[in-house]
């Protein structure tokens, strides 16, 4: 399945707006930090599935690889 654009675009707003928020960034970097994000790449990837997943996991997904350099870190995906 391939993600349709408007489904990305939902996400680039939403998760762009909560990395401005929490972390006081202007809406345009906040986005273009996602989008050079490695969970970015992964949200691309259907084998993921991450396209049918709220916007909120995916912060959590871009905080963990901020933070650890590894958004797999995520509460919400890791094997643990």
């Amino acid at each position: 399945m391939r993600v349709t654009a408007e489904r990305m675009a939902f996400y680039d707003e939403y998760v762009g707006k909560l990395i401005s928020e929490k972390y006081a960034l202007p809406e345009k970097a906040a986005i273009k930090s996602f989008l050079l994000s490695e969970t970015y790449k992964m949200l691309m990837d259907t084998e993921t599935e991450l396209y049918k997943v709220s916007p909120y996991i995916l912060f959590d997904m871009w905080e963990n690889e901020k933070i650890t350099g590894e958004p797999g870190n995520s509460q919400y995906i890791r094997e643990d």
